[in-house]
């Protein structure tokens, strides 16, 4: 994880241990300076007081590194301070080279401090740049054991050096390792964090889902109750059904209508069925045929069917468009139809149906 995809929490808390690391480091770099300085004036050394004149110019470089990090500019300041680290230690490398062992642990100690906050294309040239430096030291090794400057200090106080400069980059090397260690751990945390919260959110989400559907399920329910409200079926007699239609018809409708009519007269094995279309205020092509349709198939189930309740302006529509109804029969009311079946006029005005087909 990179510090441009980290959580912003996590990259608070990670600038904050960097300015932490950078403040106990840099003072400690300013007093192994003063330290190799006092020496190198003690033991009269020309190297040593260039080593500690490396140091504490590495020491400056962390400051300016502590202020970038306060600026909120945390890559350069991770970037300037392992380029420090890296020119440091092949100055104090050229000029003491008994300290070669520990120096060689400097690209090291650069890239896991680079892996903790240096994004992609940066952190790549910080490696190339170690592996370089890493090359440098061991050539220089090798060619100059004894470094380009003769040495004053007593052997003693240069294994004593040795010794010291081993412990001090031990212990730099695991202060930077528990750093990187605590920067994954709070990543792992905000990975967990974000884990739950996602949980949550897909629970939330189920939860939401499971809503959605019921009241999508009741939706259904209520369109179908609707659907049966707009054109009640009411049984008149045995074997007779009265559908009283209201309202405007469009498409929809119509089909709802015609699929409702239907299944009303195959349950109840219906011979006659009584549309009254008085509630329909307005007709035009496309309702009118509907119409038609409706009669044909019911029909066609061996139901009789008679119209009523037909208005003036109904009539007059339908004449204009030239709908022929000529072969539907046709009343002023549900009550007329009735009073001809009671008066036994049903015989002589209704023709007789076999299979689907009108005689």
């Amino acid at each position: 994880m990179t510090t441009d995809s980290m959580p912003e929490t996590t990259l608070q808390a990670q600038t904050t241990r960097l300015r932490q690391f950078l403040s106990a480091y840099m003072p400690t770099a300013f007093l192994f300076g003063i330290v190799f300085l006092v020496l190198a004036l003690v033991f009269r050394d020309l190297a040593t007081g260039i080593s500690g004149a490396a140091v504490a110019l590495n020491g400056a470089i962390l400051l300016y590194a502590l202020h970038s990090v306060r600026q909120g500019n945390i890559q350069s300041a991770v970037v300037t301070t392992s380029v420090g680290l890296l020119v440091g230690g092949l100055i104090i490398l050229l000029v003491q080279p008994f300290f070669f062992a520990t120096l060689t642990l400097t690209p090291l100690l650069v890239i896991i401090l680079g892996l903790q906050y240096l994004t992609l294309q940066p952190l790549k040239r910080l490696i190339a740049a170690s592996g370089a430096c890493s090359l440098i030291a061991i050539i220089v090794g090798h060619l100059l054991p004894q470094g380009v400057l003769p040495s004053n200090l007593p052997e003693w106080f240069r294994e004593t050096l040795q010794i010291g400069a081993a412990a001090a980059t031990g212990v730099f090397v695991m202060v930077l390792l528990w750093h990187f260690s605590v920067l994954l751990n709070d990543m792992l945390a905000s990975l967990r964090s974000a884990n739950r919260e996602m949980e949550i959110q897909q629970t939330r989400l189920v939860r939401t889902n499971e809503q959605l559907q019921q009241q999508l399920a009741s939706e259904r329910e209520l369109l179908k109750l609707v659907s049966a409200l707009e054109t009640p079926v009411v049984s008149l007699a045995e074997g007779i059904l009265l559908a009283p239609i209201v309202g405007h018809i469009d498409s929809r409708r119509a089909d709802t209508l015609r699929s409702h009519l239907l299944e009303a007269v195959h349950v109840n094995r219906t011979k006659l069925m009584i549309l009254d279309i008085t509630g329909v205020t307005t007709i035009d092509t496309s309702v009118a045929q509907a119409l038609m349709m409706t009669i044909q198939a019911l029909r066609l189930l061996g139901c009789n069917v008679i119209v009523s309740g037909i208005s003036a302006t109904v009539a007059l529509t339908l004449t204009h468009l030239g709908i022929d109804m000529s072969n539907v029969e046709t009343v002023r009311s549900p009550e007329e139809a009735l009073q001809r079946l009671r008066a036994g006029e049903r015989l002589a005005h209704l023709p007789m149906v076999t299979n689907g087909v009108k005689g």
